[in-house]
């Protein structure tokens, strides 16, 4: 028999305020740099927001990944503070024998973070020298400033913040970089990610130079080092000791699924009054959350007739990681299963953690990232990586397009330059020996004039030319985009001329990319699903969902339905350890096909699935 409970509202937490003016306005605390906060009201647009703040459209993209013109009521927009402003900053005097690492403690942020603040940190400190520093607690701070990186908003008076060490019992070597290496090149090396050396380094780039020192975590070594100071972090649980448990099969399972529902919030919209021709609309995330709650429940009565029973408890939580603390303390998580969720990433990093202190597994149906997996063997990351998303572009490129013209466009901001490194390193690598290669190394460029003739003279115009633009950024990403376009409007003539473009999923929350250059080069990009109704089960599931809800699917509750699906027939088949079975349970599902893959050892899995989409006459078609 299945059981499902229903909707368990937990209303803890604190509203998040807005403000008019940069005056007023909550000032955050992001990696040692101060941001103001603005949050999204009816008939703001981002011309309004860079003239309240005094800043410029540039530095908002720049600062706020994913943003667009395109505004919804209630987003979190970063807007960040001048060093200058000594509201927000210090000038630190370096005393005789100090370090940077020594200021950077005592200020609480990192090395990198100094170096940020003031970019002439690059050849070391003085006695005497002034630098730029975040000013702090202790009442230098503003009134109702919050440090993203702490562990959970509180609703009562702040209490000292608690410092933390890590220790591994994976030995530690310290790796002296030397000249041409790369930090892809080291992590290839020493057989880790380059995320893993990052995290191991407080890095927040991947730029690296001759002679820098780097931790490198070594497996299989039994001493224990505690040097890593993470004042800034919630300590992860140590599982280096994590041995998989046997199995059990019980009579029911629990499962709890953790989403921002973000009940009251959606009640405050939909009491709104209506304009003329308004239609009402649930408040974005809500909507969000229960598209994906009600293919998951759809997909809990699929199962119920193959005899799995399983109690599902719903949980509403919110932005607030003191709300899903106090949800981990209640009676139920003492013989918890599985949890599935949340969304964002600050709850994400906080949950896979409380998840491994009681030894429950846990799955990310959203976008999160990779260092959630780092020596956390419970966590099963669904959406892949950029980097693996960009490692399946280039295998794809070169098993049919290697005796084309590879062409990769270099790009300009450091976390987008860690996938260029990657893609051109791969292709290099995986080139080699290959019959028919029409380059022997990949062809790299910078994006040139934005009138594309750069773009032009390195084109050949007797094979198709494909090229690899691995970023992120709107602003270059559009810029890149418009050259290729003027590249094929200076050819017009040339009838074997063929330009396709190869970018990232990432692309398509970019609303102002204009979708005929997507078009006219063919683009083509990595993703870890595809939805087509028309599919044998994507049928199948729009008449069920009708059936079920008298309305149609769309990809949340696609995404919802696959989750429920995959995990919960895994309980079914192969009980609460399904871990060592996961790699060869395999289903069709109407989006997602699952391939998941332990990272490193002592750290959780990834799905590592890759298929690659295109544009065709304006439509995506799946080519693998």
């Amino acid at each position: 028999m299945k059981k499902i409970i229903g909707l368990v509202i937990i209303l803890i937490g604190l509203a998040l305020p807005t403000f008019a003016q940069p005056d007023n306005a909550v000032v955050e605390t992001v990696d040692g740099k101060k941001y103001y906060v603005h949050i999204v009201e009816q008939g703001n647009t981002l011309y309004g927001i860079q003239q309240l703040y005094k800043t410029n459209v540039e530095t908002l993209l720049a600062e706020n990944k994913g943003l667009s013109a395109d505004l919804t009521v209630g987003q979190k927009i970063f807007i960040p503070i001048k060093v200058t402003d000594d509201a927000h900053y210090n000038k630190h005097v370096v005393a005789e024998g100090e370090t940077l690492y020594g200021i950077s403690k005592k200020y609480k942020c990192s090395v990198p973070d100094l170096k940020a603040l003031n970019p002439s940190l690059t050849d070391g400190i003085s006695p005497g020298q002034e630098i730029f520093v975040p000013k702090t607690g202790s009442g230098a701070a503003q009134v109702g400033e919050v440090i993203q990186s702490d562990p959970i908003v509180k609703d009562t008076v702040e209490d000292p913040e608690p410092k933390y060490t890590v220790s591994y019992t994976d030995s530690i070597v310290e790796h002296t970089v030397l000249k041409h290496e790369t930090l892809y090149s080291i992590a290839k090396r020493y057989m880790v990610s380059t995320d893993t050396i990052m995290a191991l380094n407080d890095m927040r780039s991947i730029r690296i130079k001759k002679g820098d020192i780097l931790k490198i975590p070594v497996k299989n070594v039994n001493y224990e080092v505690i040097e890593k100071d993470l004042t800034e972090l919630v300590s992860p649980p140590d599982t280096s000791e994590f041995i998989y448990k046997a199995t059990e099969f019980k009579e029911s399972y629990s499962v709890a699924l953790m989403l921002p529902l973000m009940l009251s919030k959606n009640d405050r919209e939909m009491g709104r009054p209506l304009k003329l021709n308004q239609v009402r609309e649930m408040y974005p995330t809500t909507k969000i959350a229960f598209d994906f709650y009600q293919g998951f429940l759809l997909a809990a009565d699929s199962l119920s007739n193959a005899g799995l029973s399983v109690d599902i408890y719903v949980y509403d939580t919110k932005r607030d990681t003191s709300t899903i603390g106090k949800i981990f303390d209640q009676p139920e998580f003492a013989t918890m299963d599985l949890v599935v969720g949340p969304l964002y990433p600050r709850t994400i990093k906080y949950t896979a953690i409380l998840c491994a202190e009681k030894q429950i597994r846990i799955v990310l149906p959203f976008n999160s990232d990779a260092d959630v997996l780092y020596q956390n063997p419970y966590v099963y990351k669904g959406v892949a990586s950029n980097m693996t998303l960009l490692d399946g572009t280039i295998d794809y490129i070169i098993e049919n397009h290697k005796h084309h013209n590879i062409i990769i466009v270099k790009p300009r901001s450091a976390s987008d330059l860690a996938l260029y490194e990657r893609a051109r390193e791969r292709f290099n690598q995986k080139i080699k020996g290959q019959i028919g290669a029409y380059n022997v190394s990949i062809v790299e460029t910078g994006a040139g004039s934005s009138s594309g003739r750069d773009l032009n003279t390195i084109l050949k115009k007797d094979t198709t030319n494909i090229f690899i633009i691995p970023s992120t950024n709107l602003t270059f990403v559009s810029s890149a985009m418009s050259s290729l376009n003027k590249v094929c409007n200076m050819n017009p003539y040339s009838k074997n001329l063929n330009i396709i473009a190869f970018g990232l999923e990432d692309w398509n929350k970019f609303n102002d990319l204009d979708i005929k250059y997507r078009n006219r080069t063919k683009q083509h990009y990595a993703s870890y699903r595809f939805l087509n109704y028309d599919s044998e089960q994507g049928v199948k599931f729009i008449h069920a969902f009708r059936g079920h809800y008298g309305t149609d699917p769309n990809v949340y509750s696609s995404q919802g339905f696959d989750y429920g699906m995959y995990f919960l027939s895994a309980l079914h088949l192969y009980g609460t350890n399904f871990d060592l079975s996961i790699a060869q349970h395999q289903m069709k599902l109407t989006q997602n096909e699952f391939n998941f893959r332990i990272v490193q050892d002592g750290s959780g899995r990834e799905n590592q699935r890759v298929c690659i989409v295109k544009y065709d006459n304006y439509k995506l078609v799946q080519v693998k």
